[in-house]
């Protein structure tokens, strides 16, 4: 089964935009004093790709990603993640671009 799924992957203003669905567990978050419900979130992040001498470097800079709530579930299934893919619509990804952070 599946940890992620990458949605979509697109250029925006000079810079690759992953989305991706991710099971996270939840519980407390030590960094926004809050706790995160257990389920699938869809996550928005910006990055760029440098390429040095026969590799490549994924380049994200901090903080600039958005992450929503889709999917509440008590645990994980592929049944599951494949409906919270489902859910994922051309206008939610606009939206959630619009509060990411480019260079």
């Amino acid at each position: 089964m599946a940890e992620k799924q990458i949605v979509k992957d697109f250029e925006m203003n000079k810079m690759r935009v992953e989305v991706k669905i991710v099971y996270d567990l939840g519980g407390m978050n030590y960094f926004t004093s809050n706790v995160d419900a257990r389920g699938y979130y869809v996550h928005v992040q910006p990055y760029t790709v440098e390429k040095h001498d026969g590799y490549s470097m994924r380049k994200m800079l901090g903080f600039s990603g958005v992450k929503m709530l889709l999917l509440e579930v008590n645990r994980k299934s592929a049944k599951k993640l494949q409906e919270a893919v489902n859910m994922v619509s051309d206008e939610m990804i606009d939206t959630m671009v619009k509060q990411c952070k480019f260079e």
